[in-house]
């Protein structure tokens, strides 16, 4: 009998020490039941902006799949657009079109609570740099998602422009499910292009940028 009394306080004693670790991982799972979909730009033929050390294609994915493990983990159904190198284009004729169209029909198919369409900028001058955020106003929620994130991210990073509203772009104006484009740096800026080839920047950016859709979500 003494023997059976030891061994379940010993059971119990071991599943004490387990319960801080067990709460701990419950409570970071804030995006639990948050559906969101996200949108690597270009793909396919569409290299997007390139220069000899990126293409903007495959950075896209990358940081699109280094954000989709990131909000899995804190409890998100996460869609992608994409999950290689292809695009969406179902035609050969304004195949550019056709990518942003189905684009745009995927992501309202679903209906997420959020999409993030992820690209990275470049300019003719190599002084422009950092990242920035657009919204357009097909859904009153856009802005608000946009200055939440963007906020965030200036007290975690460095070089954050402000937002900025575009209803010209073909796709976000018919996409009218909740979301922004972020422009995740300038890769005709030498620093920029640096650190968007960091790895541990890149880390850095996609948790900062999973921090600032969960205050989003906290606070909304």
């Amino acid at each position: 009998m003494n023997k059976y009394k030891l061994l379940i306080i010993i059971c119990f004693f071991l599943l004490t020490l387990t319960l801080p670790k067990v709460t701990a991982t419950v409570k970071n799972l804030n995006l639990i039941g948050k559906v969101i979909v996200l949108d690597a730009g270009h793909g396919g033929k569409d290299d997007g902006a390139v220069n000899s050390k990126i293409i903007e294609r495959d950075l896209n994915l990358i940081l699109a799949k280094k954000l989709e493990k990131e909000l899995v983990s804190q409890g998100a159904i996460v869609y992608l657009t994409r999950e290689d190198e292809n695009d969406l284009s179902t035609t050969t004729v304004n195949r550019k079109r056709s990518d942003l169209y189905n684009r745009a029909k995927y992501i309202d198919k679903i209906s997420p609570d959020m999409y993030i369409s992820i690209h990275l900028n470049s300019s003719s001058s190599p002084s422009w740099r950092g990242l920035q955020i657009f919204y357009t106003s097909k859904n009153e929620k856009n802005k608000l998602i946009a200055e939440t994130i963007t906020n965030h991210l200036k007290e975690k990073m460095s070089n954050i422009r402000e937002i900025k509203k575009d209803n010209t772009y073909y796709m976000y104006k018919h996409i009218s499910s909740p979301g922004i484009l972020i422009e995740a740096g300038f890769i005709s800026n030498p620093s920029d292009n640096y650190l968007l080839r960091n790895e541990e920047y890149q880390d850095k950016l996609i948790i900062s940028i999973s921090e600032g859709i969960e205050k989003y979500f906290k606070n909304n």
